[in-house]
């Protein structure tokens, strides 16, 4: 009877030793930071995991080259997945309501470098209204993962009237560590 129970522990001993482990992710980024522009600006689009092991936000610069302000519409600028508009951005500090609305510019000074991390809306939790934990000043946005294949954003620029689209696209995947 010992003899079994012994035989029985053992057994299930050495199944548990055998049994696959759960591989764990790293996400990378290629290239780890994407860089785009023209004469009027420089923009940098870098993926950011923040305390996470998978990537949440995006990190964007813009360095205004011209002498005149230039303006982020951030009412036309995209969130790019697999070559396809998925939806716009958010960030923090943003009112939740102007999210449906219309979402005020940022301005970037002449010569000024500007910089924002940023969520894909479509990927946003937030917490509910109705507990009222979400305010005007973003609390309650919660970025969720960005997904593996192509990135991007389809940057709108307004140089006064001129409207400037810059396309940035970057890849993301997950790889056995």
């Amino acid at each position: 009877m010992k003899i079994k129970i012994w035989s029985v522990l053992f057994i299930l001993i050495l199944f548990t030793a055998c049994t696959p482990t759960k591989k764990i992710k790293n996400w990378i980024s290629s290239p780890s930071v994407q860089k785009g522009g023209n004469k009027y600006f420089g923009a940098r689009f870098e993926p950011l995991k923040g305390d996470k092991k998978f990537f949440v936000s995006f990190r964007l610069s813009v360095m205004n080259k011209t002498d005149k302000s230039l303006e982020i519409d951030w009412n036309k600028t995209r969130y790019i997945y697999k070559g396809q508009p998925y939806g716009g951005f958010v960030f923090y500090g943003i009112n939740p309501a102007d999210i449906k609305n219309s979402i005020p510019p940022d301005l970037i000074a002449p010569g000024q470098l500007f910089s924002k991390e940023i969520f894909p809306t479509n990927l946003v939790a937030f917490t509910p209204i109705r507990e009222e934990v979400l305010n005007t000043k973003g609390k309650g946005i919660y970025p969720g993962p960005i997904p593996a294949g192509k990135n991007g954003i389809s940057l709108v620029i307004m140089k006064g009237e001129q409207e400037i689209v810059e396309k940035i696209v970057l890849n993301i995947r997950a790889v056995a560590k």
